[in-house]
């Protein structure tokens, strides 16, 4: 893929999270890096010139909750749908979970994975191993090893860790060389057989709802488990408010605990489920309108550590049918950042520096990265947005392989125009460069 050396940004709003910049000035990328960042550049006719008025450029995008089904089949995403579609979305860090198959939970397999990515490139590309031995929630796997292999944290996401005993071992091992443990917060007791959220909705269908205790009542389980351990705990893709709520003041007696939510369930209320039927049966549910605002006022107050897509796509034929059969999950790599620009803004308030740090600094925080920046010499992870561009992805297409998502043919605000990540990789909607 042929690198443009150089290229000019002209009058493009520089946003960086790490060091609290939001202005508009020209830049010029050079081999990659982020070269020079001045109120005016003199013109250069060696270099690519792009008129940036009204776009901005902010750190390439960490998304630390992805399923790439790699290894798998390959019926619903490979490493290159999956990559490709992270940095349509702006994203150049994604983190691996392991409810793959075979389950990510020896080193050889980690190893495998990572050398894979490598290969197809375009991402920085990170692997969450198991807590157990095939996600069975029974014998913790070789942590240590695990870790030596270049795991950067662990998790059985898809199931729980129901046994407190084996989840406060697993805090404790990963504890003793700073790991952390990112946990699926589920009583599958409680959740057993359910489709959707319990309430008018799942009524209304005549199918089982899942309530937000079988969500709050395992946060709260963790917690408990969590304290005096040594490790960090790290709660994803919390839906419930009252799961927010245990885990902000737990944080704010000292526990080392931090979470994230998804895009989707400050979006959308369970309304969802009857527009969309099995593209919108995610695990945890769609939740009340209700429970959706209260969610994203805790996001806009601060009270959420990160924003992760939970990318978790699906071929037709496991999304066909009946809701109650259908798999549960959604794609959401391309729609990240569109969709949680627009809630946040608008209904929550939120700058633009505000929301871009619950994908760059946030998430680095809690995965112990260097935080993204846009710094002049050094940097080379980064993307240039228009936040005004209306679309479809209907009318232009996905990169995923799958096409499992409520948001697919809803009008969209706000599109990447071009990636770097070492090199200018994505540029207007191509990878032919």
């Amino acid at each position: 893929m042929p690198e443009k050396d150089r290229t000019v940004l002209r009058k493009v709003r520089v946003i960086d999270p790490s060091d609290g910049t939001d202005r508009t000035v020209d830049v010029l990328v050079e081999n990659g890096v982020l070269a020079a960042v001045e109120p005016c550049l003199p013109e250069m006719y060696d270099a690519l010139e792009m008129d940036s008025t009204g776009s901005w450029l902010f750190p390439g995008l960490i998304d630390m909750h992805v399923h790439l089904r790699v290894p798998g089949d390959g019926l619903s995403e490979t490493l290159e749908t999956g990559l490709k579609a992270a940095v349509a979305g702006g994203i150049t860090t994604v983190a691996m979970m392991p409810n793959t198959y075979p389950p990510l939970d020896s080193p050889d397999l980690v190893d495998e994975l990572l050398r894979s990515c490598s290969s197809v490139g375009l991402v920085d590309a990170l692997v969450v191993a198991c807590v157990t031995r095939g996600r069975r929630g029974e014998e913790p796997v070789d942590f240590e090893a695990l870790h030596s292999s270049g795991a950067i944290a662990f998790s059985d996401d898809g199931s729980p860790v129901a046994d407190q005993t084996v989840l406060r071992e697993a805090l404790q091992r990963t504890g003793a060389f700073g790991g952390l443990i990112i946990e699926h917060p589920e009583d599958t007791d409680l959740s057993a057989g359910g489709v959707c959220t319990a309430g008018p909705v799942a009524n209304s269908l005549g199918v089982i709802g899942i309530s937000e205790e079988s969500e709050s009542g395992h946060v709260a389980a963790c917690l408990d488990t969590l304290r005096g351990s040594g490790g960090r705990l790290h709660l994803t893709h919390l839906s419930s408010p009252e799961s927010i709520r245990l885990v902000a003041d737990a944080a704010s007696r000292g526990e080392p605990v931090t979470c994230d939510v998804t895009p989707h369930h400050i979006t959308l209320s369970d309304d969802a489920v009857l527009e969309f039927g099995p593209d919108a049966k995610m695990n945890p549910p769609l939740r009340s309108e209700e429970s959706r605002r209260r969610l994203m006022e805790y996001v806009s107050s601060g009270a959420v550590d990160a924003v992760a897509s939970d990318h978790a796509p699906h071929c037709a034929e496991h999304k066909k049918g009946t809701l109650d059969r259908a798999a549960f999950g959604i794609t959401g790599l391309e729609t990240m950042f569109p969709l949680i620009l627009e809630i946040l803004r608008g209904q929550g308030g939120m700058s633009p520096l505000q929301v871009i740090s619950l994908v760059t600094t946030g998430p680095a925080r809690v995965l112990g990265l260097d935080p993204p920046s846009l710094t002049t010499g050094r940097s080379r992870a980064f993307v240039l947005f228009d936040p005004d561009a209306e679309y479809t992805l209907a009318g232009t297409g996905t990169f995923s392989l799958s096409r499992n998502t409520p948001f697919l043919n809803r009008p969209l605000r706000g599109r990447v125009r071009a990636v770097w990540n070492g090199g200018l990789i994505y540029l207007e909607d191509s990878f032919d460069l």
